[in-house]
């Protein structure tokens, strides 16, 4: 015959004695009481949480239940005889419920502040954000070793050597010049090695005071100290000294010569008494 299970009307305590051979303080731990039906005031209201349940209640088979949970005021019911308790599965005490809210990971105006804060993307600096395509190694950043004394130096001497008579709008031309030639690809990527390029050949190389057979001696302090400066600040990123007008340009010659490769080059502009030149392709051609 199926054992029945009687269902607590309300959560009064349940006396046992010895002779019901369970420990009700213990079994009362993990039963799970709930109401058939939510008091009148819960019902106008259902908006209020009356129980959080981690699991659904246990439906216990008439086999596997050993004991019988008596409804007041009858006596205690007496043990099935098996030897085998499947206990319930115990509810959340009956306290007030706790919310806990989690932003959604596709939820926006919460994740870019936080990426924001975390984020370890190298902050670039653009030089030049109207540059077109073919030139965009225009604003790769200068080669860490560029604010050596060596490097600040070789930048100086280009600056000195080839337009010491300048105004300072075109010594800063002839600097980017040179800075535009470490960041592109095609020539080598130090100040020194850019300044001094087949400086071996006679009437060859990229700069022509490295190659001309004078004595590349500095005859005028006033003048050196102004390309020392401009050299320091121009390295230092100050993007104040940038020359749109010169823009990506990686040659330039004296406005009075001609040589044969500025037929093969876009004339950008005319600065003093250098003009300036950027390739179509964005490296040699």
């Amino acid at each position: 015959m199926p054992v029945v299970v009687a269902a607590v009307a309300a959560p009064a305590p349940v006396v046992a004695s010895a002779a019901d051979g369970i420990n009700r303080g213990e079994k009362s731990d993990r039963l799970g009481q709930r109401q058939s039906s939510p008091p009148a005031f819960i019902q106008s209201q259902p908006a209020l949480i009356q129980t959080a349940a981690l699991f659904a209640p246990t439906v216990l088979s008439p086999q596997a239940v050993s004991f019988v949970v008596p409804a007041p005021p009858a006596p205690p019911a007496t043990l099935a005889p098996t030897s085998q308790v499947t206990p319930a599965v115990a509810s959340a005490p009956a306290t007030a419920p706790t919310a806990l809210a989690y932003a959604s990971p596709k939820d926006v105006g919460t994740a870019a502040p936080f990426n924001a804060v975390i984020s370890d993307k190298a902050k670039k600096s653009v030089l030049d954000p109207n540059i077109d395509a073919n030139h965009a190694w225009l604003n790769n950043p200068l080669p860490d070793n560029a604010k050596s004394a060596k490097e600040i130096k070789c930048l100086a001497e280009a600056i000195y050597f080839e337009a010491r008579g300048e105004p300072e709008k075109g010594q800063v031309a002839v600097a980017q010049v040179v800075l535009n030639r470490v960041k592109n690809p095609t020539f080598p990527n130090t100040i020194c090695e850019v300044v001094y390029q087949n400086a071996d050949k006679r009437d060859a190389c990229q700069f022509s005071f490295a190659c001309d057979g004078q004595p590349e001696s500095i005859s005028e302090p006033d003048a050196w100290a102004t390309s020392l400066a401009l050299a320091k600040k121009i390295i230092g990123d100050d993007k104040t000294l940038y020359l749109a007008e010169v823009g990506a340009s990686t040659h330039y010659h004296a406005t009075y010569v001609r040589p044969d490769w500025a037929s093969d080059m876009q004339k950008i502009d005319k600065i003093g008494t250098h003009v300036f030149y950027k390739t179509y392709g964005g490296g040699w051609e």
